[in-house]
């Protein structure tokens, strides 16, 4: 006992340490870690304020074009022309040729021709603040450039250029930033409402002009409603929401106040009917954003499972039926979209033209006839309930309109194919009070369609599924 007693008190007294060499390792590997860490706590600073003016910059793009999509169809050009940067793929004026701009990013191609001008048309560009810059915020310049382009999807009448218009927003150069900012872009098509006018039309109006009773439609212009995958909102603006996968069929058949909804035990909120169409936010790669399945409900799968988009069964009976008379699975023979309530009364000047792309299942041959109802919303008590007022057409009196192809034709497909239907309403101005809605709905008239179901595509860049509805009260985008 003695010894280890002595053992233990010889080790507390003994000295001991770490040598020079071994402190000096020590010092450098602290150095190396504090550097490495140092360097990803920039790194991650770096990253977070390019996240910041991208996003930024990205809903600076899309608001721009959305307050593009609200400006008369003449004003949709350019007051002067770009001029070029070539060779600085960082800069949108790189892809300017000539009169000519690419509307393809990388590689460049699909050129259209510059819309210009002087008198009408809007500026090509202009500098941006968002924030204090000092502090953080973000500063940059703003392209504008709108192009005539012919639509390679359009078969039949009225497949006239159309001007598209691309946005693209750059932010400048930060200062914790060596190299040159890049840029980011949407773009949309836009169809001028004055040309599927008919020659008959045409030469109406100048016959009233001639006899002195002046032109009633010069102060008409086409508001347009494109039909969304997003739910109604029950109150204030509806905001798209973003499509990123295959998904079950919105049951439509309740109330906004109603919720999205799936399956048929509850009715869910309608589709909504929005002022500006989806953007392209991928304009380089054609195969974004992808082509979604918006009703992969296991009874809505063909075989083989290839279907993309809505598919609209046809009924359960003959007709066009604004009530669908199936007893299983209703909501998936109508499809109602609704637009947001009217801040003020909305005048429909007498026709509403309905575009929409469309193809058959799987691509196989047969006939097929599209229900189209057209209607007015009022909403009351609580929770809401809806009274639908269905506009009549105004040459068959009925409170539905019908597309069949030309006769002895078969339905559109091999590609998504862009149709137009002209509805002539019944009745003067027929109004959408305030605080009320407009809305469509689409069915398939079983009577004539042989096939399953019709899908339709739509709240997709490249296919914006819309209605054109004449008034003399548009809507201000944002108000």
């Amino acid at each position: 006992m003695r010894r280890l007693l002595k053992d233990r008190i010889a080790a507390a007294g003994s000295e001991s340490g770490l040598t020079i060499v071994e402190v000096l390792v020590a010092s450098v590997i602290l150095v190396l870690g504090a550097g490495a860490t140092f360097g990803l706590l920039g790194a991650a600073t770096k990253n977070a304020q390019r996240a910041k003016a991208t996003q930024v910059t990205l809903d600076l793009a899309q608001e721009e074009l959305e307050r593009l999509h609200g400006l008369p169809y003449a004003s949709l050009a350019l007051n002067t022309a770009p001029t070029s940067v070539p060779g600085n793929s960082l800069n949108p004026r790189s892809r300017i040729s000539g009169s000519q701009f690419a509307l393809k990013r990388s590689p460049m191609g699909e050129y259209g021709t510059l819309v210009l001008d002087p008198e009408k048309g809007i500026a090509p560009e202009s500098e941006f603040f968002s924030g204090d810059t000092e502090n953080g915020g973000i500063a940059g310049t703003l392209f504008r450039f709108v192009v005539w382009r012919n639509d390679p999807a359009c078969s039949g009448e009225g497949c006239e250029a159309y001007k598209q218009v691309v946005v693209a927003v750059k932010p400048d150069k930060p200062v914790s930033q060596s190299g040159e900012s890049g840029y980011v872009e949407v773009q949309s098509g836009l169809i001028d409402p004055a040309a599927f006018e008919s020659e008959e039309e045409e030469s109406e109006e100048e016959e009233e002009e001639e006899g002195g009773e002046g032109n009633p439609g010069e102060d008409i212009t086409a508001q347009q409603f494109f039909l969304s995958d997003t739910p109604c909102a029950a109150n204030g603006t509806t905001v798209r929401q973003e499509i990123t996968a295959d998904h079950l069929l919105h049951n439509t058949l309740g109330t906004c106040a109603s919720g999205l909804k799936n399956g048929a035990s509850q009715p869910g909120a309608p589709d909504a009917l929005l002022l500006a169409g989806a953007p392209d936010l991928f304009p380089e790669d054609e195969t974004k954003p992808g082509l979604y399945d918006y009703a992969d409900d296991f009874y809505l799968e063909p075989t083989p499972d290839t279907d993309k988009g809505l598919q609209i069964r046809r009924d359960d009976i003959a007709g066009c039926n604004y009530n669908p008379a199936g007893a299983t699975n209703p909501e998936s023979q109508v499809h109602r979209w609704i637009s947001d309530k009217m801040t003020a009364d909305f005048e429909v000047s007498g026709k509403v033209t309905l575009e929409f792309y469309t193809r058959t299942l799987n691509d196989a041959l047969y006939p097929g006839t599209l229900c189209v109802f057209l209607f007015e919303r009022a909403e009351a008590g609580l929770p809401p309930e809806a009274t639908d007022t269905l506009l009549v057409d105004e040459e068959e009196g009925d409170a539905y309109w019908k597309y069949p192809p030309e006769e002895g034709s078969f339905w559109p497909r091999n590609v998504w194919t862009r149709v137009r239907l002209t509805m002539e309403l019944q009745g003067a101005s027929p109004t959408i009070d305030k605080d009320h809605r407009l809305g469509v709905a689409l069915g398939v008239d079983r009577g004539t369609t042989p096939a399953d179901a019709i899908p339709i595509m739509y709240d997709h860049p490249n296919y914006p599924t819309r209605l054109e509805v004449d008034t003399d009260t548009p809507i201000e985008v944002g108000g």
